[in-house]
């Protein structure tokens, strides 16, 4: 059986209400982290359904055992009807990510064959995404990332962080 999805996933993402507050929690409730923030995403090409678009978030990535977790604080999303779509009611799973390596057949391949349409592309310097409508399917997003060496530079500094990882200092700020 073909997949558009290689195994294994690459991140899962939560929507929270209050960033910091939510680090401490999976923190102290799973041990993870540490969390590295970024406050205001700085996404450029922001697209829904192709139009220009704006998804204005702050995010924090980290380390949960063996697999990469991210917390998103959505600030604005417009236009209102993908405001209406993506903003989920927080806590709760946003988005599951894979890394493909080609980032416009899977995408084709899901919107066609497994009823999960893209709606909305945006990148942050090479990395691109694109995230796909799966909730009528598997319940939640589905976040699609071009396969690039930035975007394994960055998810390898948050693994390699977290070996030995003490509990202290558990939001750090990136350097991109």
């Amino acid at each position: 059986m073909n997949h558009p999805l290689p195994r294994p996933v690459h991140h899962y993402a939560y929507v929270v209400d209050d960033i910091e507050e939510a680090i401490g929690h999976f923190v102290t409730t799973l041990g993870a982290g540490p969390f590295f923030m970024l406050e205001n995403v700085p996404l450029e090409n922001v697209r829904y359904h192709g139009e220009p678009a704006v998804f204005e978030h702050t995010a924090a990535f980290g380390q949960c055992g063996t697999m990469a977790i991210e917390l998103q604080e959505i600030h604005r999303c417009e236009p209102a009807e993908m405001s209406d779509r993506f903003v989920t009611p927080a806590p709760g799973l946003h988005h599951i990510a894979w890394v493909v390596p080609d980032l416009d057949q899977a995408s084709a391949e899901l919107a066609e064959k497994h009823n999960a349409p893209l709606f909305l592309q945006a990148n942050v310097g090479e990395i691109t995404h694109y995230h796909h409508d799966a909730t009528q399917t598997l319940g939640h997003f589905v976040e699609l990332h071009k396969d690039v060496p930035a975007l394994h530079g960055f998810f390898g500094m948050l693994k390699e962080a977290s070996v030995d990882w003490d509990g202290r200092d558990p939001i750090r700020i990136p350097t991109l």
